[in-house]
């Protein structure tokens, strides 16, 4: 999916991002519709928490927070932006409300969408979202001390959870805390901090003074492969969709017959040698192809190409894992030694081991006929 290129950079430093625009942009807005991801609507004094819903022609209907009134004197009075998370970031751009409307006990609006949004990002280092079970504990100069649960961190500062309701002074903007944290599979880190926002039991702590020396080390050293795998899941995020949206799925039935083969002309013997007597695909043999091709949908037989060696040998067995004991697999020996072919296959555990030569008779077509038969019969007709 076409996308701003992004460059990783190194000391917890974020991405440098171009704008979204053209195609990008509204492929952006397609997955963030999907995902119903989070949406800001933010005028110079208030922001407001929406959801991003769906495209209607060129503009966008998002789930609103705000009533009518909110809207019509305070929102459309100011200048607007929107305002969402992308690409471990954010973006941003002017927008206006077109329509306001209430269905169903719920509040939308219609917005338009800026040719262009642009990173909008006001943090100065990577902040780490996905903090696993980190805990620690804040203490105030009154000697009050409140354990407390990591929400995210950067070099620069960290986002808690306070487990418990915070005293009524000590803990408020601009005042310093003392920060004891025990990071996941990782230091244990003691630091300062300068309140830098505050809602409820959730803090916003910026150290102060910032961290440096073997502090900053330790946390730069276990943060820098989280930074890493968040990008790389990022990278892989369109796999992940397709994934989840094949596990949501029913469950198709098996149909036809799978070549797995290295040589993509054997398809078309292959497909010769069965003369319409069964649907047939072709997928070459690597994990991820293989893997999906298994699943959309399922062959009744599967015919894997087998010419000998020990790097195909291991190679196949990686593939053979993944499929169920009930799909039969036919191993075609296409090499020049049929014995080291016939052994290969042995090996695998194939089902039945053919030459390739039997693809110029009849024989072939009817063994494949035969096993879909044996393995996946015709249900039984309900009784008149």
């Amino acid at each position: 999916m076409a996308e701003a290129e992004s460059v990783r950079q190194q000391d917890g430093q974020p991405p440098k991002l171009a704008a979204l625009q053209g195609a990008a942009l509204d492929a952006a807005l397609e997955e963030l519709c999907d995902r119903k991801q989070t949406l800001y609507l933010a005028t110079p004094y208030f922001a407001f928490e929406s959801r991003f819903l769906e495209r209607v022609g060129p503009d966008l209907e998002v789930r609103a927070t705000m009533s009518r009134d909110v809207v019509r004197h305070a929102v459309t009075r100011n200048p607007l932006r929107m305002r969402f998370p992308w690409n471990l970031t954010m973006f941003a751009g002017p927008t206006r409300i077109l329509d306001y409307q209430e269905r169903e006990r719920n509040r939308f609006l219609r917005i338009s969408v800026p040719p262009a949004l642009a990173p909008d990002e006001q943090r100065r280092a990577f902040r780490l979202e996905r903090t696993g079970r980190s805990t620690g504990a804040l203490g105030s100069r009154d000697l009050h001390l409140v354990k407390c649960t990591l929400e995210s961190v950067s070099s620069l500062g960290i986002g808690v959870f306070c487990l418990e309701p915070l005293p009524p002074d000590g803990f408020r903007r601009g005042q310093e805390l003392q920060i004891s944290l025990t990071l996941e599979q990782g230091p244990e880190l003691k630091a300062s901090g300068r309140v830098a926002h505050c809602g409820g039991q959730v803090l916003g702590l910026a150290f102060s003074p910032p961290l440096a020396g073997a502090t900053l080390e330790k946390l730069s050293g276990w943060l820098q492969p989280r930074m890493e795998s968040a990008l790389r899941h990022w990278e892989d995020r369109a796999n992940l969709r397709r994934q989840a949206e094949r596990s949501s799925r029913p469950r198709e039935a098996p149909e036809g017959i799978l070549l797995a083969s290295g040589n993509a002309g054997l398809q078309a013997e292959v497909t010769t040698a069965l003369d319409g007597a069964a649907a047939m695909r072709w997928v070459w043999p690597a994990v991820a192809p293989f893997r999906e091709a298994m699943e959309c949908p399922p062959p009744q037989v599967l015919v894997v190409a087998v010419s000998g060696g020990m790097e195909e040998s291991h190679r196949l067995r990686t593939l053979l894992e993944s499929v169920p004991p009930q799909c039969p697999v036919v191993a075609l020996g296409v090499g020049a030694d049929l014995d080291l072919t016939r052994a290969l296959a042995a090996e695998l555990k194939a089902t039945l081991f053919v030459d390739r030569k039997t693809l110029h008779s009849v024989f072939f077509q009817r063994l494949i006929v035969g096993l879909i038969r044996k393995h996946w019969p015709a249900p039984a007709p309900p009784p008149i």
